[in-house]
This record gives structure tokens, C-alpha cells and sequence, in this order.
């Protein structure tokens, strides 16, 4: 039988984590330096960045910080580049960064300037670091895990540019894995929904109690995840223990889209 514990370990790979500064993306780093792996801290913003590095260093885990607009093209082979020469290559890239600070929109009130925000931080963020990565990441065997969210699973009103975005993720995921996969690379989606997030605090901050009432009825565990549990499902589609998993969609949301990760 296979030992379980030593499928999950990540020890001797190397990770890229975007938007790795705060939030999901930090937990994500965390749970996989604690796994072993060496990981780049890349953020949009320098200071989140580093502190992050700074944990994984304090634990007795090396990482680096790295800042990046991955909007950019040339900052995304730039933040690749700079990896490969830290660590000699690339083993486990995650792309879950994305521009949270609008969210919401009714569909007829989304303007241009709104849908490019979420395109270029999330769909093109993912398609640079993906272009970029992938001879690395084809040397040594690599695994993706691409972000999405339930909001563009359930169509969810008011969220007409993150959740197309997101759904665009969803479909380069399953893309991808057709076309990498007999060149040994395994890309994956996960959905989460989760509580201990900059992005669903500030969405909840704006709710009373019997809307958040209402959003926990919703759930089949009854309660929002911790960035924690999210990350460990990161962690094990970023390891052996996921070895003959490629294309698939995770929802991590207590069971509140039940299977509609297709």
C-alpha cells in the first residue's frame, strides 16, 4: 500500500505562488513550504511579498520574493527567469493571482474599464505564467493548479467580469491538459470558497446577518472554509498523492455547488 503522508510531500520542488502576498495566495505557500518545497513569493506589491518570503524563512523554509505585475508579459518571464535561477527549474506553478478591489457589478453597469481589470490580472496573468513556464515546467514533470470560482460555476449576479474570468480560467485548465498532459504536466482547477480571505471579508463586511445567515444555509457543512483547507487541497494537487488527476475542477466550498465542477 502507498504511504500516504510521503505521496503529499513536496520536498526538493519548487514552487511559483502568484499573488502569494496575502490572502489565499500566502496560505497556499505556506502550506507547501511546510510540504518542503522551496517556493517564490510573487506579488504586485513588494512589501506583502517579502513578508511572506519572510515567514517561509523564519520557519526553516526557503523562499524568495519576487514582485510582479502579471499583467505583464515581460514582468511574468522576468519573475520565471528569476526562479530558475534561484533553484534550477520549476516544479509546481499555482496562478491564483487576481485585481480583487472591484468585485462586484450588475452586468449592464460593467464597463470596459472594469472587465480588462479582472482579464488582465486573471485570465492573462494565468495564460503569461503559464507560456512562460512551460519548458520548465515540461522538464521536470510539472503541476498546475489554475484558481477559479464558484461564482462562475453558479453564474453568480453582480459578478459578471470576476466570474467570466474565472470561467475562462476553468476552460484553459481543461485545454491545457489535453494538450500537456502527454508531456507528463498535470494542470488542475480548484473552486474555493473560503471565510479568511481579504476578498470574501470584504464581501461579507457588507452583508447583515441574515444575509450571511443565509449564504451558511447554503452550505452543506454549514460554515466557510479557512484558507488553510483550501491549501491543502493546492498541496495535494501539487503532489504524487494526485499522480492520475489532470483537467479536473475541485470545489472546495463545503459541498455547496456539489457536481458542478465539470
Amino acid at each position: 500500500m502507498a504511504d500516504i503522508n510521503a505521496g503529499l510531500s513536496l520536498a526538493g520542488k519548487v514552487a511559483i505562488v502568484t499573488g502569494a502576498g496575502q490572502g489565499l495566495g500566502r496560505d497556499i505557500a505556506l502550506a507547501m513550504a511546510r510540504a518542503g518545497a522551496q517556493v517564490a513569493v510573487v506579488d504586485l506589491n513588494p512589501e506583502t511579498a517579502q513578508r511572506v518570503a519572510a515567514e517561509l524563512g523564519e520557519n526553516g523554509k526557503a523562499g524568495i520574493a519576487i514582485t510582479c505585475d502579471v499583467s505583464r508579459r515581460d514582468q511574468v518571464r522576468a519573475a520565471v527567469e528569476r526562479t530558475v535561477s534561484e533553484w534550477g527549474g520549476i516544479d509546481i506553478l499555482v496562478n491564483n493571482a487576481h485585481n480583487l478591489r472591484v468585485v462586484q457589478a450588475r452586468f449592464m453597469d460593467t464597463d470596459d474599464e472594469h472587465l480588462l481589470r479582472h482579464l488582465n490580472s486573471g485570465l492573462f496573468g494565468t495564460y503569461y505564467f503559464l507560456q512562460e513556464s512551460y519548458e520548465h515546467l515540461k522538464a521536470r514533470g510539472g503541476r498546475v493548479v489554475n484558481l477559479g470560482s464558484g461564482a462562475g460555476v453558479s453564474g453568480r449576479q453582480e459578478h459578471f467580469s470576476y466570474a467570466a474570468t474565472k470561467e475562462a480560467i476553468r476552460a484553459t485548465t481543461r485545454v491545457v491538459a489535453r494538450e500537456w498532459g502527454p508531456e507528463g504536466i498535470r494542470v488542475n482547477t480548484i473552486c474555493p470558497a473560503a471565510y479568511d480571505t481579504p476578498a470574501m471579508k470584504r464581501f461579507l463586511s457588507n452583508a447583515d446577518d441574515e444575509q450571511t445567515a443565509a449564504m451558511t444555509a447554503q452550505i452543506p457543512l454549514a460554515r466557510f472554509g479557512g484558507g488553510d483547507e483550501v491549501a491543502s487541497v493546492a498541496v495535494f494537487l501539487a503532489s504524487d498523492a494526485s499522480s492520475y488527476m489532470t483537467g479536473h475542477t475541485l470545489m472546495v466550498d463545503g459541498g455547496a455547488t456539489m457536481d458542478a465542477g465539470r
